[in-house]
């Protein structure tokens, strides 16, 4: 009796991982919720729907498919913006004691992505910009370690922000 083939075609796969991206999810939060890396997954989302791609691993597309659509979707405002007061507000949320990775959390994005709008990123979606918009208006007024941070994240947060206002 024959199992089934290590290699399958990728167009399922690349379909439910355009799907997830239509949802909301970047490749990298594909890839961090499957386990994948994040090149995989910007070569699979490249695939295209017809033709002669490559075989990809079974265990790859079982692992794409897995993902469920997230529950609640974001509305997606149409577009992009500048990224020049996002990146204020989440240096303003640095230098109160607010880590990256639980402004991320809170966000439901990667705290990568929290870096680059921070420090490098020119422009990011504008449903992303009016959600770091309304997380800072929710949180510049609380103290980081009364919210559950732990208090060497918030002064490490707090120092890397003064730093990087020196630098600039």
């Amino acid at each position: 009796m024959r199992g089934l083939p290590a290699r399958v075609p990728p167009y399922t796969a690349a379909r439910w991982a355009a799907r997830l991206r239509e949802h909301g999810m970047s490749a990298q939060d594909i890839a961090n919720r499957a386990g994948l890396s994040v090149t995989l997954i910007r070569r699979l989302l490249r695939t295209p729907e017809q033709g002669q791609a490559r075989n990809i691993a079974r265990s790859t597309a079982d692992a794409v498919l897995g993902i469920p659509i997230p529950a609640r979707r974001q509305p997606s405002a149409p577009g992009l913006t500048g990224s020049a007061e996002a990146s204020r507000l989440l240096a303003d949320l640095a230098r109160a004691g607010w880590p990256a990775p639980a402004l991320a959390q809170r966000l439901e994005i990667n705290a990568r992505t929290i870096h680059e709008v921070r420090d490098k990123r020119p422009c990011l979606r504008l449903d992303l910009a009016l959600r770091i918009r309304r997380l800072h208006r929710e949180l510049i007024g609380l103290d980081p370690i009364s919210q559950g941070i732990r208090p060497g994240n918030a002064a490490r947060a707090r120092a890397a922000a003064a730093r990087r206002a020196t630098e600039v």
